[in-house]
């Protein structure tokens, strides 16, 4: 552990050997309690190479995702495994502002195992069990197997370039839908047993939108189609491409619209929703249901503001393209703000940005600025939403809490990449 501290090290399933120390309870890391006592939060534990560390300086945080991993090591419900030595497996992110491990997909505590190690999963192999069935369209979905085959034929981490319907019975949740990320992991199979099953990874839900409370969850035996694109991740682990994947069915229920166009691979027109990701302080809105082509523009702030203060209305770009900054209705409502270190476009909670393209298009990457005095990513709330309606797309940076402003948005630069 101290060894990736030090680094600075990033990277997918990474394996981390260390002691279970505290949590944090709210927002911020100096708010950490190196105890289990009074533990009300599931969602994280403190880690640190000693058993007896106090410091936030020598921590480093774990997100838990909802599920096995969770369930096994929180401190809320397992308040014997503070000092406990564990390993975990994830991905090496930013967490509460520090060098932390998100996405945990496995861990040991004791002799005890939870959650899918990586190349121990049968949904990692080469999916030759069973007979390949389906083209992938809409009226003919993959069953797993074509699905395991289909992936198998790309490079490592290589994505396909079309999206597939994929229809199964769910053999397990790998990570349960939660209204923390509104996405799922789930393995399928014709039969709803592991021989040839694949791994649908973090699909969002029916009509392409983010999973809310209240919505029934997945659950083993349920029978599902998806729409994703696929990808070979790590050259062993056949699976669908995260921010490509959306539940069209389950159980044959619907809803949310459309949720395919024509009959032909590649050319499916998901729902109105499209995709948002974060990756520290890069947003990045995707439209699933084209392909992005080569014409790119750019927008800096700067460029058309210089005054500090100023209300932001509407950006005209020279290749006729509009963005319209609104505040929906909210007491604050989008502005242009300048320093000495710094020139954005602040997004405040619930405002919208709409960009009224020329032509249709295929993703939107805003480089964000830092609340330096709140230690913060200023990439907008994670109850964020996007929608898309042919060439139009409307970022909402929605806030749902009775009180507070959330997390703003703002926005150094923004690259539009049009479809092909």
């Amino acid at each position: 552990m101290e060894d990736i501290k030090k680094s600075g090290a990033t990277g997918s399933n990474v394996f981390v050997k260390a002691y279970i120390v505290g949590f944090v309870p709210g927002k911020a890391i100096d708010e950490a309690k190196f105890t289990a006592e009074g533990c009300e939060v599931a969602s994280n534990v403190l880690i640190a190479a000693s058993a007896d560390e106090t410091s936030v300086d020598n921590v480093m945080p774990v997100q838990l995702p909802v599920g096995d991993v969770r369930n096994a090591i929180n401190l809320k419900d397992n308040p014997a495994n503070y000092k406990q030595e564990v390993v975990l497996c994830g991905n090496i992110e930013a967490y509460f502002g520090k060098t932390g491990l998100k996405s945990v997909v496995w861990a040991k505590l004791g002799d005890k195992e939870f959650g899918a190690k990586p190349g121990t999963e049968a949904g990692g192999d080469t999916g030759a069990t069973g007979t390949p069935k389906g083209t992938g369209t809409k009226n003919d979905p993959f069953n797993s197997v074509a699905a395991n085959a289909e992936a198998n034929k790309l490079a490592a981490n290589a994505v396909s370039e079309q999206g597939y319907y994929i229809k199964g019975k769910v053999v397990s949740v790998k990570e349960a839908f939660s209204a923390q990320f509104g996405n799922a992991s789930f393995y399928i199979s014709d039969d709803g047993k592991a021989d040839g099953q694949f791994l649908v990874f973090r699909s969002l839900y029916l009509g392409n939108q983010k999973w809310t409370e209240g919505q029934p969850n997945i659950a083993e035996g349920d029978e599902v189609v998806v729409y994703g694109k696929l990808t070979n991740y790590y050259g062993n682990t056949p699976e669908t491409a995260q921010g490509t994947t959306y539940l069209v069915s389950v159980n044959g229920k619907t809803e949310g619209g459309s949720t395919g166009g024509e009959d032909k691979p590649g050319e499916d027109k998901p729902a109105g929703n499209g995709n948002i990701a974060i990756d520290g302080t890069t947003l990045t809105l995707s439209n699933p249901s084209v392909q992005a082509g080569a014409t790119t523009i750019e927008v800096v702030p700067g460029d058309f503001y210089t005054e500090n203060g100023t209300e932001v209305t509407t950006i005209t770009l020279k290749d006729g393209t509009k963005i319209v900054f609104d505040a929906n209705g909210e007491k604050n409502g989008p502005k242009y703000y300048t320093g000495a270190n710094y020139s954005n476009i602040r997004v405040y909670k619930n405002n919208m940005i709409t960009f009224e393209g020329h032509k249709a298009i295929a993703k939107v990457v805003f480089s964000c600025d830092v609340d330096k005095n709140k230690n913060v990513n200023c990439v907008g709330n994670e109850t964020a939403t996007v929608v898309i309606d042919g060439k139009t797309m409307t970022y909402t940076n929605v806030f749902k809490e009775a009180s507070g402003g959330g997390v703003q948005l703002r926005i150094n630069k923004i690259v539009i990449t049009y479809a092909k």
